[in-house]
């Protein structure tokens, strides 16, 4: 949200609290000042009656009001449904779209202007989000679901995954024993290829003969040599071994650093801080700053010894994210430890005159403690909410639950099923139409079949899989027939038929597998933090943002481990031991209260 817009929505939202409490109560005097009847003013609708129900939810959508797309009128047909949307696309997912989006929602919240359905955005991150939900709660503003989902849905009722959801709402984000909104957008994504990972150009591995990699050192020495052997592309563009972009905002450009490459080694920043780190493989937050061979030092190290070995593009320092891809998009670069950035990139790798070129992972090195294969958010993310003005709350219901569903999230995800995939039996499959439009690249792919135009409201997440083994989004059912060159050399290096079968077993050198999930519930249930700690950590990072960069064009070694004990003393004097206790303390108490229900949520998806 924008600078004041917590503030702000925290004050209009009380501000109007006793008035929303006097207009929505039972056999009290609604909004339009009709007497309510014994169901605050809701009707039911009858069987094949047709009923609007206006929506304030994120959407790819061009337009508000009624919706025609594919999947609209699938829901129409099935549910006696019509969508009709209050925003559309311009308040969707980007950082200042979804600072409007929130804004939004506080004017409409604080004027009472209620739609049936509202979609007050994810907690993760965002504990305002979980005090507005409360604050709606006491205003009379959204209702309590636990009988309307008991009497009128067969998904949210009945499915172990979804009950979950609804008991982690009641337990521990509700007061009063209740749960007032479904979660979407969660489950257990199942990536095939870790993206948080070594990833190099796969056909100058190869041609290097796949060398075998342990540690950092072998890394970058593989990485001169093949930056040595391939010293600019076709096109005589000149080639680095690593990249950068640091010249990125805090948060972003130090992200290399601070995020991606201890991400590939199975840590991630709690809340981007430099201070706290999870271990995804014990599930518990170490703290790297004080500790001069811990893996978050390693990977400063990584780009200091870079920069030394002039592997390091010397643009990195003054280069965006923006002028990064543009880079990774001629082939500049020769590796990436965040995968995303250099993944199915052989295409455009071709055109540039690079036949069977690309990037795939290296094996894991021998520090990796986790790799990022599942994607853990069991409880969900996004918080829907049915209002109190909603005429028909069992119709409202019976829409979430729908979204809630498999077939629900595979519409969503994917478009409308008969156009965007068929099933044959329980398999799906993407049609030739689909694939056609798809790669064209001038269909609306949202209002033609339907996809990605709700995402966000569906229950599983275009990666998870489904009840039957396959994926909610059938297009991202490999194929191994339409591999490229580099994945399929891939796979017969690594002796497998499946990609996803090699890392979710992967054992290490010394036989041990390795944990595979990337956990996000523990993340999300932080809330909020002390002033006093906020502002240590807030310290800490402003100064480690310098810091790093400082380290990693140092001059010579004396230097880099001159401002590496000057880093260790200072974050002692910001205060990192408090924070570290604050958040270790935190987890401990999370650990007490999510675990039981974690473990029973990986029992419902078969995940070990």
């Amino acid at each position: 949200m924008r600078k004041n817009g917590k503030r702000i929505l925290a004050m209009l939202l009380a501000a109007v609290m006793t008035a929303s409490l006097a207009g929505c109560g039972k056999g009290g005097e609604t909004a339009s000042g009709t007497a309510g009847n014994d169901n605050g003013g809701q009707e039911a609708a009858g069987q094949d009656e047709v009923v609007t129900l206006k929506m304030f939810i994120r959407n790819q959508s061009k337009y508000t009001g009624l919706q025609e797309d594919p999947v609209a009128k699938y829901i129409e047909e099935k549910l006696g449904i019509r969508i009709e949307l209050t925003v559309d696309s311009s308040l969707g997912n980007t950082t200042a779209q979804t600072s409007t989006f929130n804004e939004l929602l506080a004017t409409k919240l604080a004027s009472n202007d209620l739609d049936d359905i509202m979609d007050f955005g994810s907690p993760s991150g965002n504990p305002e989000i979980l005090n507005n939900l409360n604050r709606a709660v006491e205003a009379g503003m959204i209702i309590p679901l636990d009988d309307l989902v008991a009497e009128y849905t067969e998904n949210l009722s009945t499915d172990p995954r979804l009950t979950i959801r609804n008991d982690y709402r009641r337990e521990h984000m509700y007061n009063d024993g209740k749960f007032y909104s479904v979660g979407g957008w969660g489950g257990m994504g199942l990536d095939q290829l870790p993206g948080a990972a070594n990833w190099v150009r796969w056909d100058l591995y190869k041609e290097m003969g796949y060398p075998d990699v342990e540690t950092d050192e072998d890394y970058l020495e593989m990485l001169k040599e093949m930056q040595d052997s391939y010293p600019e592309t076709p096109g005589g563009e000149k080639v680095y071994a690593i990249g950068g972009a640091f010249a990125d905002p805090q948060g972003m450009g130090d992200g290399f650093v601070n995020r991606d490459y201890p991400l590939s080694k199975g840590y991630e920043p709690l809340e981007g801080n430099y201070a706290v780190y999870l271990n995804h493989a014990t599930k518990q937050v170490e703290a790297p700053l004080q500790d001069p061979d811990s893996f978050f030092w390693n990977g400063v190290k990584l780009y200091y010894k870079a920069n030394q070995m002039g592997i390091l593009d010397p643009g990195a320092v003054t280069m965006s994210s923006a002028e990064y891809t543009e880079k990774i998009n001629k082939g500049a670069y020769l590796s990436a430890v965040n995968g995303w950035q250099v993944m199915n990139k052989e295409a455009i790798l071709d055109g540039l005159g690079m036949k069977d070129a690309g990037y795939m992972p290296m094996r894991p090195l021998e520090d990796v403690v986790s790799l990022s294969v599942y994607w853990e958010s069991v409880v969900g993310g996004n918080e829907f909410a049915i209002t109190s003005k909603c005429k028909y709350p069992e119709k409202a219901i019976q829409f979430l639950d729908w979204c809630m569903s498999e077939e629900g999230s595979r519409m969503i995800t994917q478009g409308a099923e008969g156009m965007a995939y068929t099933m044959d039996g329980d398999v799906p499959s993407v049609t030739q139409q689909y694939l056609d439009d798809n790669a064209g690249g001038t269909v609306d792919m949202a209002e033609t079949y339907g996809k990605w135009k709700y995402a966000g409201i569906n229950a599983f997440q275009h990666i998870d899989v489904d009840s039957n083994g396959y994926y909610i989004q059938p297009e991202q059912i490999p194929n191994v027939d339409n591999y490229s060159a580099v994945k399929k050399d891939a796979l017969s290096f690594y002796g497998t038929e499946s990609f996803t079968d090699y890392f979710t077993q992967y054992k290490n050198r010394a036989g041990e597998k390795l944990p595979n999930v990337i956990w996000s519930t523990y993340t999300s249930g932080i809330g909020s933090k002390p002033d006093d700690i906020k502002q240590k950590y807030a310290q800490i990072n402003e100064y480690m943002y310098k810091q790093i960069f400082k380290m990693i064009y140092a001059k010579d070694d004396a230097e880099y481990e001159a401002l590496q004990n000057e880093a260790m003393e200072k974050v002692g004097e910001l205060g990192v031991d408090d924070v570290v206790k604050w958040y270790q303390d935190r987890f401990a108490q999370l650990h007490t209260d999510l675990d039981p229900l974690i473990d029973q949520a990986m029992k419902a998806y078969g995940v070990e």
